[in-house]
């Protein structure tokens, strides 16, 4: 690969990409994805890979990315004891099979599809969190985290389809639940990684020797890219978790609405334009 000022900026935008991913993948209990694709699909144009695969490489690779991403903000949260781990161990087995099925069925859906299917619920999903409810912390039953855990199943096809780590839709259903929301975000980034990884998986498997990808994929994975964002999502996800913890409840709940949202008509808006 030559350098050209295309390299340089398409390097550039994915390392701040991935220090805006990994500020929030800590502070709100994501995984990036929903901040890394927009730049990813950029990012291929740049660099004239085919139309066709540009969707589904830019979902792929922010879901390996995600992996490295999910670890480091767990291990943050984990230090302030804002992991639920009966949840979390509940969660693991419907989590890893569901993602690893999105991955798969993913490869034969067209990104216009994947991306209907992520604004539409990220609409929803925010429009929940912003309204005014009774706190999770007034609940006064034990959280049903079996039931919890296995719901995660259907999150995780979900999630790998459209190349996030969970969050956008774990948090509010744990938190509806009865979960507390910082308990809720800490245990979502702790899952990160069930997800990103099988769905990964997928998305190499449903992407091999394709004839249409670029230098450095391995399926719809592009490596490259997804070493430029895990340099600074790594170092930065202590960092959101860190934000997280000063933030009350409300205004947690507050902030990660008004970012969904901002994500969901964006998307959905490039899609109808």
């Amino acid at each position: 690969m030559e350098f050209s000022w295309e390299l340089a900026e398409s390097i550039l935008i994915l390392l701040l990409a991935g220090s805006l991913a990994g500020i929030m993948a800590g502070m709100l209990g994501i995984g990036g994805g929903i901040i890394l694709v927009p730049p990813l699909v950029f990012v291929f144009d740049l660099m004239q890979v085919s139309e066709v695969v540009i969707p589904h490489l830019a979902i792929g690779t922010s879901l390996a990315t995600i992996i490295a991403t999910s670890l480091s903000s767990a291990k943050a949260h984990l230090k302030r004891g804002s992991v639920d781990q009966q949840l979390l161990k509940y969660s693991i087995i419907p989590t890893s099979l569901g993602a690893g099925f999105g991955g798969l069925v993913a490869g034969s859906l067209s990104g216009g599809v994947l991306a209907m299917i992520f604004g539409f619920m990220a609409v929803v999903v925010s429009v929940r969190m912003m309204i005014p409810s009774k706190a999770s912390n007034e609940i006064d039953h034990e959280p049903n985290r079996f039931l919890i855990g296995n719901l995660t199943g259907l999150t995780g096809i979900i999630s790998a389809m459209v190349g996030i780590g969970g969050g956008a839709m774990n948090v509010p259903l744990m938190n509806m639940m009865g979960i507390k929301m910082h308990q809720a975000v800490g245990t979502s980034a702790s899952m990160g990684f069930v997800i990103a990884l099988p769905g990964t998986i997928g998305f190499i498997v449903s992407g091999w020797e394709n004839p249409n990808l670029p230098e450095f994929s391995f399926g719809f994975i592009h490596w490259l890219a997804a070493l430029c964002i895990c340099l600074m999502t790594v170092i930065l996800a202590p960092l959101g978790a860190a934000i997280s913890h000063r933030l009350n409840t409300k205004k947690l709940k507050q902030v990660f609405g008004i970012f969904l949202l901002v994500v969901a008509m964006r998307t959905l808006w490039r899609l109808w334009s």
